[in-house]
């Protein structure tokens, strides 16, 4: 198999996030993880692939393993219904795909925030 390495944002719903929660996670506020703004996928190669999500400001908010890229992309679809604005690949010649997607959302973030 070959590595596939993709990302995408997250966008707004009616103008409000959504989260969705592993069950039995903690309900506490202060225990949730962050609102994602953009995923990014990875199969390296290995069997199945990761969902990996973190803020603009690149805190980590879940990730989860799936059996297949299609596995991984329908669950995200699924789980952000309608929010994903595309995925897009990841430069083949990009060392690290996490810092690049984070530093793609964090310049996205700013751009629509008129900075």
């Amino acid at each position: 198999m070959d590595i596939m390495r993709r990302m995408t944002l997250v966008g707004p719903i009616g103008g409000e996030r959504h989260a969705q929660h592993t069950e039995g996670y903690p309900l506490d506020p202060s225990k949730m993880l962050p609102v994602a703004d953009v995923l990014v996928l990875i199969a390296d190669g290995d069997p199945g692939a990761m969902v990996y999500r973190y803020t603009a400001h690149g805190e980590l908010a879940g990730d989860t393993w799936h059996e297949s890229v299609a596995e991984a992309l329908d669950m995200a679809d699924e789980e952000y219904s309608g929010q994903l604005l595309g995925w897009i690949d990841i430069p083949s010649d990009v060392g690290d795909p996490h810092a690049f997607s984070i530093q793609y959302a964090a310049d996205r973030l700013n751009q629509r925030e008129g900075r």
